[in-house]
């Protein structure tokens, strides 16, 4: 039947219903409306509910978007910027060791032609003796004379002549 309250069971485990004798109820009362009674409903407690607290369920899980974004930033213009400082030094080694060699190329090509000078004057000694028999045989000379003076092409093979 609607409307009708029943009291709470007071008892722990089954409910036990306990049935009133059996009393005759007057044709009268049985047609009240149960309207009168105020009805059952849920409703918030006083002052509301309690704020749900969502920062405990959702956690942060690392860095923001825009802390991404400004940490590479960061890291590949820091890289950038070594690279161009490297390269710098770099070129500045280049230019150093280019001028080294510079001051030293003459030191060096008056020391080839030295040894140059050497190994033509023990190899025309050499021509001298072989051709000592020749006649008409000019030591020294080119037979292939063009007009302009060229070092020998071929090398001394024979390094312990040096």
């Amino acid at each position: 039947r609607t409307g009708e309250r029943h009291p709470p069971t007071t008892q722990a485990g089954p409910a036990v219903v306990v049935r009133p004798e059996k009393t005759r109820t007057p044709i009268a009362t049985m047609s009240v409306r149960p309207s009168t009674l105020p009805p059952l409903q849920d409703m918030p407690p006083a002052g509301g509910f309690r704020k749900v607290d969502l920062t405990r369920a959702f956690p942060e899980r690392g860095p923001k978007g825009w802390q991404l974004w400004a940490g590479s930033i960061l890291a590949i213009s820091y890289g950038f910027y070594q690279v161009g400082r490297c390269n710098k030094e770099r070129n500045q080694q280049k230019m150093q060791e280019r001028k080294i060699r510079y001051a030293l190329a003459p030191i060096l090509q008056a020391e080839a032609d030295r040894e140059y000078m050497e190994r033509e004057l023990v190899n025309l000694r050499k021509e001298a003796e072989i051709m000592k028999g020749v006649e008409g045989w000019v030591v020294g000379a080119n037979p292939y004379y063009s007009g302009k003076w060229m070092p020998r092409s071929i090398n001394q093979l024979d390094r312990s002549l040096k």
